[in-house]
């Protein structure tokens, strides 16, 4: 794994979102995808149409692309959930990719560590419990209707910037009985990717190996308290083999406020402030 982006670079690059966060959400990340790679085919995910925690294939089914792509002809960027989504294409197309970039991306090994199994009971309890509260939740009228409130409010805590989504969007998305169901479902699914992740890396660890590219990843580093989140991430480069930088001052939507730094990455350049974390006390 020599460089970050194949020579030619992708012509097919996939933007894969955060939950709960909308297509146009991750625009900010597809235009300097667009602006760096003019003529490559630039494909968001709609979680809405197939949940971005759903299995590769289903993902890969959703955006038309064929099982027999080229070697390094698709570019993955992944943002928090979508992240690792990115993983596990990884893991199973390993020879097809010619860039994988990782923005706060989710560990597959929190809160069960492979070393440290959650009880089997424990985790089917939990994925029960938002099951139905989710239910629930979306029989109730007065909640559903403050859907768009809920996620306006979320935004801007996050963004500290108005919420672009237009109104009607945000009540079909966010603010009927239906979209609470799908949303809680795809929180529901996060466990059952999270394991398919681990048992990939536990399986066929050795697929990363037949990447072409080293994975970047993109770290927010903006609060304090964050000391088992950093080392979490720093594992999961670790495993991956990938390049990872932390960016002070930022949050876990810093792929939304500062695309910038993206585009930096898909220049090949190191990212503005970025501290590389050689030495373990500055990445703690």
């Amino acid at each position: 794994m020599a460089s970050a982006i194949t020579t030619p670079a992708p012509t097919t690059w996939v933007v894969l979102p955060g939950l709960l966060l909308a297509p146009s959400d991750m625009e900010p990340v597809a235009r300097v995808v667009r602006e760096q790679f003019p003529d490559a085919t630039v494909r968001v995910l709609d979680s809405w149409d197939t949940a971005v925690t759903a299995p590769v294939a289903a993902i890969r089914a959703e955006l038309g692309l064929a099982d027999d792509q080229a070697p390094g002809s698709v570019g993955l960027v992944g943002h928090s959930v979508g992240g690792l989504a990115a993983i596990e294409w990884a893991l199973t197309h390993p020879e097809e990719l010619g860039a994988v970039l990782l923005l706060d991306p989710t560990t597959p090994f929190l809160p069960r560590r492979p070393e440290r199994p959650a009880p089997v009971g424990l985790t089917l309890l939990a994925e029960r419990v938002v099951h139905t509260s989710g239910l629930l939740l979306s029989r109730c009228g007065a909640v559903t209707r403050r859907g768009p409130a809920l996620r306006r409010r979320a935004w801007y805590d996050a963004t500290h910037r108005p919420d672009p989504l237009p109104d009607d969007e945000a009540v079909r998305r966010y603010g009927t009985p239906e979209a609470w169901r799908l949303l809680t479902g795809q929180y529901e699914q996060s466990w059952a990717q999270a394991e398919r992740v681990t048992t990939l890396f536990a399986r066929d660890a050795g697929a990363l190996r037949r990447l072409v590219v080293r994975p970047v990843q993109l770290v927010g580093w903006g609060r304090r308290g964050q000391g088992t989140f950093l080392r979490d991430e720093r594992e999961l480069a670790a495993r991956l083999g990938a390049e990872v930088y932390g960016l002070r001052g930022e949050g876990h939507m810093f792929p939304l406020t500062r695309p910038d730094v993206v585009a930096q990455v898909l220049r090949g350049e190191v990212p503005d402030g970025a501290v590389a974390p050689v030495v373990e006390a500055e990445f703690r």
